[in-house]
C-alpha cells in the first residue's frame, strides 16, 4: 500500500508542475490540445473543454502538449506555440518549476505552524567501527576513523556549543551544507583511561567526508544513546527463547562487557547460529543466559539478530510552538531558501566528483522508494510527508530549469536568445539540438533507473 501512496505523492508533483505550464500557456493565449500524468498507454482520458486529460500507464513523469510546439511537415499556424512571442513562451517555460517552488512553500508554510515536540539525548557517544553493524555499505565509519571514541561526549562542532544531540545535528548540516565549512571540528570531552580525569580533544573531519555519510555513501559512526535497556522482545525470537524480559539491562556478551549499543551489535551480528551468553542485570540481580542469534540475509551477507528493541530515553523533551500564520511566510521562504543552497551545494559537489554519481543520483524509482518508506515507517507521519514532499518538489523546481535542451531550463535559454536577437532560431538547428538532448536524456534516464533499481536491490 505504500508504494501505491509513493506513486500518488510522485503522481501529485507531476500534476502540479504541469499544471503551471497549462495555466500560464493558457493565460497567454496558448491553446492546449493534451495534459497528461503519466506516458505510455493511457488508461483513462476525459476532454474538458477541448484538452485531453489523461492517465498514462507509466508513472514516471507527465506532459501538458500545446498546439504547433513542433512543425513536422513546416507549416506554422499564427496560434501555434512556436509563433508566440518569445517572452510568452518563457512564461510557459518557467511556470512548470515555478509552481513545484510555490508549491513546496505553501507546503511549508503549512509545516511550520504545526506543533510540535522533539526528544532530546545526551551528546554522548558510541562509535561503530565497521559502518555494517549500523546496517550499512561495509567499511570504516567516519568517526571511528578520524578518533572519536564510545564515551566521548560531544561539547561544540565548529566552536558553537551543544547541549543535545539535536543540536549535532544541525550544525554538521549547517556548516557541511548551508555554509560549505572546509572541515567540521568537533570538540570532545574523553575520560583519560591512565588518570580517570576528563580531557578535551578536538577532530575534525573533511566536510566531503561528512556529505558522503549525509548522502548515505559512507556512515559516520557514532550513535546517541544511553544504556541497553530492553524495551521490547519480539515474540518467538532467539531473545524470547533465551528467556530475555523487558526491563533486563544488558551488561556483557560472552563475557565481554557491553557497555553501549556499538559494543553490543558486532557481539550479535557475528554470532548467527553460534550459541552465545548474555549476562543481564534484573531486579538488581546479574543473571546469564544462552542465545542463538538467528540468521538474517541483507546486503553486507548473514548477520545475526536476538529479537529485541531497547529503551530510549530523552534528558529532555522540547516542545516547539507552531509559527502562526502570516508569520509562517517568511519562515517558510527560509526553508525553501536552505533546502535550494543545500541541493546546489550537493550538485556541485556532484560535478567536481567529490560525490559519487553512483550513489547520489536518483530518479522516478528512488523517488518512488524512499517515499514509500516515508510513508509506511514515519512515526510523525504528517509532518515527515510534508517535509519530504517540499524536499522532491524544490528538487523539481531546481532540475527542470537546469539549462539543458529539452528541460524547461534549457528552452528558456533558447528563448531568451530569441528575445535577445530578435528573431528565431533556425528551425532545423534548434531540431537536431532538441534531438541530440532528448537523446542525453533518454540515455541519462535508462541509467538512473538502472542505478535506482541496483541500488534497491543492493
Amino acid at each position: 500500500m505504500s508504494w501505491i501512496g509513493a506513486i500518488i505523492l510522485l503522481s501529485v508533483l507531476v500534476f502540479v508542475h504541469e499544471m503551471g505550464h497549462l495555466l500560464a500557456g493558457l493565460a497567454v493565449g496558448i491553446k492546449a490540445e493534451a495534459f497528461s500524468i503519466g506516458f505510455g498507454p493511457i488508461i483513462f482520458r476525459k476532454t474538458i473543454k477541448g484538452i485531453d486529460f489523461r492517465f498514462s500507464i507509466i508513472p514516471f513523469g507527465g506532459y501538458c502538449k500545446f498546439k504547433g510546439e513542433m512543425s513536422e511537415d513546416g507549416k506554422v499556424e499564427d496560434d501555434d506555440f512556436i509563433s508566440m512571442s518569445p517572452l510568452k513562451r518563457i512564461i510557459v517555460y518557467f511556470a512548470g518549476p515555478f509552481f513545484n517552488y510555490l508549491f513546496a512553500f505553501l507546503l511549508l508554510v503549512i509545516l511550520v505552524s504545526i506543533p510540535s515536540t522533539v526528544d532530546l539525548y545526551s551528546p554522548t557517544i558510541s562509535v561503530f567501527k565497521d559502518a555494517k553493524y549500523m546496517h550499512a555499505k561495509s567499511g570504516s565509519t567516519l568517526a571511528y576513523e578520524y578518533g572519536m571514541k564510545s564515551g566521548d561526549t560531544i561539547t561544540a562542532v565548529n566552536g558553537t556549543k551543544v547541549n543535545y544531540d539535536n543540536d549535532v545535528l544541525k550544525l554538521i548540516n549547517e556548516e557541511a551544507v548551508q555554509k560549505n565549512a572546509d572541515n567540521i571540528k568537533f570538540t570532545l570531552n574523553r575520560k583519560s583511561a591512565e588518570s580517570g580525569n576528563i580531557e578535551k580533544v578536538n577532530v575534525s573531519i573533511p566536510s566531503v567526508e561528512i556529505l558522503k555519510a549525509l548522502s548515505g555513501e559512507r556512515a559516520l559512526g557514532f550513535y546517541f544513546g544511553g544504556d541497553l535497556i530492553i524495551k521490547n522482545v519480539v515474540k518467538g525470537s532467539a531473545a524470547e527463547e533465551a528467556g530475555l524480559q523487558n526491563g533486563d539491562k544488558i551488561l556483557a556478551v560472552n563475557n565481554i562487557n557491553a557497555d553501549n549499543i556499538a559494543d553490543f551489535r558486532p557481539l550479535i551480528m557475528d554470532n548467527a547460529l553460534n550459541k552465545i551468553t548474555i549476562t543481564v542485570l534484573r531486579d538488581g540481580k546479574e543473571i546469564t543466559r544462552e542465545a542463538i542469534p538467528r540468521p538474517v540475509e541483507s546486503k553486507n551477507g548473514t548477520y545475526g539478530s536476538l529479537g529485541i528493541e531497547f529503551m530510549s530515553t530523552p534528558i529532555k523533551v522540547e516542545k516547539i510552538e507552531g509559527t502562526p500564520f502570516p508569520k509562517s511566510i517568511p519562515e517558510a521562504f527560509k526553508e525553501t531558501g536552505k533546502y535550494i543552497v543545500s541541493y546546489v551545494n550537493g550538485l556541485k559537489l556532484l560535478f567536481t566528483g567529490k560525490l559519487s554519481v553512483r550513489e547520489n543520483l536518483g530518479g522516478p524509482v528512488r523517488i518512488i522508494q524512499l517515499s514509500s518508506q516515508v510513508i509506511s515507517v514515519s512515526v510523525d507521519r504528517i509532518r515527515t510527508i510534508l517535509s519530504f514532499t517540499a524536499t522532491i518538489s524544490l528538487i523539481l523546481f531546481l532540475m527542470n530549469l537546469l539549462p539543458l535542451p529539452v528541460v524547461d531550463g534549457g528552452m528558456i535559454v533558447f528563448s531568451f536568445i530569441e528575445l535577445v536577437m530578435r528573431r528565431p532560431i533556425n528551425r532545423s538547428v534548434l531540431t537536431k539540438i532538441q534531438a541530440f538532448g532528448a537523446a542525453f536524456l533518454i540515455t541519462l534516464a535508462i541509467f538512473i533507473t538502472i542505478n535506482d533499481i541496483t541500488q534497491i536491490f543492493k
